[in-house]
C-alpha cells in the first residue's frame, strides 16, 4: 500500500508492508550492519561497507554500488529516534548532508501476530509508484527486505 500526501507542502510518501516475520526479526534485520548488507537497496545494486551506530545522534552510511556499471550511490544520516522494536526515525540522504535540511525516514514496527506491519514514512522528497526513482528505490528495497525475511536471498 502507497499513499502521498502534501501536508504542509512538503513532499513525502509512505509505504506499507505486512512481512512475514516477527516483529524482532524485522527490526534486527534494519539495525544488523550484516543483515542490512543482504538486502538493502533497489534491485540491480550491491550493499557495501554499511555502517550503522543505532542510538539517538548515531550516525549511519552504506555505499550501494550498481551491479552493472560500478557507479556507486554513497548514502548516510542521522538516528533522530530510536525506540527497539516500535520505531526507528533517521535523516537520509548524502552522508554529509546537515540534519536540519535532510529529508526524514520513519520506520514503525507494528507487531500483527507472528507477523509485521511495517511503515515507512519519507518525508522531504516525492514520490511515488513508477517515479522509477525514491518510491520505487524504496518499494524495490522492502521487497529485497520480504526476501531476506523469507530466506530467499544469498547471504
Amino acid at each position: 500500500m502507497t499513499t502521498a500526501d502534501s501536508t504542509d507542502q512538503i513532499p513525502e510518501f509512505s509505504i506499507t508492508r505486512t512481512l512475514d516475520a516477527p516483529r524482532d526479526l524485522v527490526w534486527r534485520s534494519w539495525t544488523d550492519e550484516s543483515e542490512l548488507a543482504q538486502w538493502l537497496g533497489p534491485f540491480g545494486v550491491t550493499t557495501d561497507s554499511v555502517a550503522f551506530d543505532v542510538r539517538a545522534g548515531g550516525r549511519y552510511r552504506y555505499t550501494m554500488t550498481n551491479d552493472e556499471t560500478g557507479e556507486q550511490f554513497p548514502t548516510g544520516g542521522e538516528f533522530l529516534e530510536v525506540l527497539p522494536q516500535d520505531r526507528l526515525v533517521f535523516t537520509w540522504g548524502e552522508p554529509d548532508t546537515p540534519v536540519e535540511s535532510a529529508p526524514v525516514i520513519t520506520l514503525t514496527f507494528s507487531p500483527q501476530g507472528e507477523q509485521t506491519e511495517l511503515v515507512l514514512h519519507l518525508r522531504g522528497i516525492a514520490g511515488h509508484p513508477g517515479d522509477g526513482f525514491v518510491h520505487d528505490g524504496w518499494d524495490e528495497a522492502l521487497t529485497n527486505l520480504d526476501r531476506h525475511l523469507r530466506g530467499e536471498l544469498p547471504g
